[in-house]
């Protein structure tokens, strides 16, 4: 068995042990949508599908997140059979198609004018957004799974076995190899790094948040979230799987059975932390830090200090992706049946909902101007208007 083969099998283990020491699969039941409170100042704000396309084949792999890329222009999306199309972000019209014909683990990223993706046997993707032409290929040394990342002249790519790489935008030719060592059992999911400035922000299997150098890859600091002292390694579990966020001058971070940090962005050092336990990630306003916790309860901490504003726990156990700001004080959330909750960034209130027809929606709603995009299950793609 090979060793991501190992870390896949251990991680399937620890999903069963958490689910037994909560009583059994059987017993987790998603919660039942109630009605939208009419009092709510915000009722009057609905969603609708402007357009819906498809996108092609999906998968039932829970750790999978196949997101869109959405630009002034277009939306770009890939299925799992690695169809990669862009459509036109007013009407949904296919404006090309190329078939790269790989078993695609990580979903379309890009920058002003090129779309990047990732497969499971390591391969990357450049690809031209003007007329769907492979640029080039470039390999890591196993599966990816999260989104590559564009920097200024380079993009980075993880690989599940501990490793990241800066890779030169204009051959994919390697600039820098980062390694870490992946704990013996860790939870089969990787957050996107994040490029910051003249830095690189990577959230590791191991709990730690590091900071690299994009010219070489050098370690600028790394921080824990928080230290586990469990009986056993299924305790010990602290994987920094969750996006991380900058609101400037702040890093925002979250992780399994850790902590929520506000971490200042040149020294690594926290400046608070409140526990909470997430796999899923988090959003940033102006007032509070909102988090999809493990139990899918959402909860707010105000910016400050960290000290909990409210909690919203209408939609638990309802595998919700992370939150994203939308404008209007809300913020919006997917869930497994394909809805999208529109929720009060201010007090937690759901003022709208919308069953969008994509199936299970996995990763985090894309916004731009006044639409919100989603990929689901179903190998559908939907874009969704937002009006008061």
């Amino acid at each position: 068995m090979t060793e991501a083969a190992s870390r896949i099998a251990l991680a399937a283990v620890a999903v069963s042990l958490l689910l037994s020491a909560c009583g059994g699969a059987d017993k987790v039941k998603p919660a039942k949508l109630t009605d939208i409170a009419e009092t709510s100042a915000l009722s009057s704000v609905s969603a609708t599908v402007a357009w819906t396309s498809k996108v092609g084949e999906n998968t039932e792999r829970n750790a999978l997140r196949l997101s869109p890329y959405v630009t002034e222009k277009s939306v770009f999306a890939v299925d799992t059979e690695g169809k990669l199309s862009s459509y036109n972000r007013q009407t949904g019209e296919t404006e090309w198609t190329v078939e790269l014909d790989r078993n695609i683990t990580a979903g379309v990223n890009g920058d002003d004018k090129n779309i990047y993706v990732a497969s499971g046997n390591g391969e990357v993707f450049a690809i031209s957004q003007a007329i769907g032409g492979t640029l080039w290929t470039s390999n890591v040394s196993s599966e990816v799974i999260a989104a590559p990342v564009a920097g200024s002249d380079f993009i980075v790519v993880r690989s599940i076995d501990g490793k990241v790489y800066a890779l030169e935008k204009s051959s994919g030719a390697r600039r820098w190899i980062y390694s870490y060592a992946v704990p013996a059992l860790s939870l089969h999911g990787n957050s996107r790094p994040l490029v910051a400035a003249d830095g690189v922000l990577v959230g590791l299997d191991n709990g730690n948040l590091v900071a690299l150098r994009a010219l070489d890859g050098r370690v600028f600091w790394q921080v824990p979230l928080g230290d586990r002292n469990g009986r056993s390694e299924v305790e010990n579990l602290n994987d920094l799987d969750a996006d991380l966020q900058i609101f400037d001058p702040h890093i925002y971070a979250v992780n399994y059975q850790g902590n929520l940090a506000q971490i200042d962005a040149a020294q690594g050092r926290p400046l608070w932390s409140s526990e909470v336990s997430s796999v899923t990630g988090l959003t940033v306003t102006e007032e509070v830090v909102v988090v999809t916790d493990e139990f899918d309860t959402l909860r707010a901490f105000n910016r400050t200090d960290g000290e909990v504003v409210w909690t919203q726990d209408l939609l638990s156990n309802r595998r919700l992706t992370r939150p994203v700001s939308i404008g209007l004080d809300l913020f919006a959330v997917g869930d497994f049946e394909g809805v999208l909750h529109i929720v009060s960034i201010t007090d937690g209130t759901i003022v709208a909902r919308l069953r969008t027809g994509v199936g299970a929606i996995t990763a985090a709603p894309v916004r731009l101007d006044g639409n919100i995009y989603v990929q689901g299950k179903n190998g559908k793609l939907a874009s969704i208007a937002l009006s008061r």
